[in-house]
């Protein structure tokens, strides 16, 4: 089974309002919304710790960029959910994610991202 195959099938069913269409493009997962923005899902499975990131590219249409992930960026250690962080808008603008991800699993994480996506975009 693909790598990506059951985050496609949580796009594209379970946000099907704003999701257009789901592209695996093998290092990661395009998300196309029907705004013309696009989300990207990447998450490792070689690491002993897992890295993740969900980016959400919206440049073309406002400017914006809204991105969570994990990377233990030392730039945002003062954030409380370090090493998780969420930019709000552009890389400068960090902050602790607007949604829990404590002990999220990925796929929560994608539906509390898309769910946030969904809030903005419509």
């Amino acid at each position: 089974m693909e790598k990506f195959a059951g985050f496609a099938r949580i796009a594209e069913i379970e946000f099907q309002d704003i999701v257009l269409s789901t592209q695996d493009l093998g290092n990661k997962l395009r998300i196309y919304l029907k705004d013309k923005t696009f989300v990207d899902f990447f998450y490792t499975t070689n690491l002993k710790n897992q890295r993740f990131a969900i980016h959400w590219e919206r440049k073309h249409i406002d400017g914006k960029i809204y991105r969570i992930d994990n990377t233990p960026d030392k730039k945002w250690v003062a954030v409380s959910t370090f090493p998780v962080h969420f930019h709000k808008g552009s890389y400068k603008k960090v902050l602790r994610p607007p949604f829990n991800v404590k002990e999220a699993e990925l796929e929560d994480l994608l539906r509390k991202f898309l769910a946030f996506a969904k809030g903005i975009s419509t």
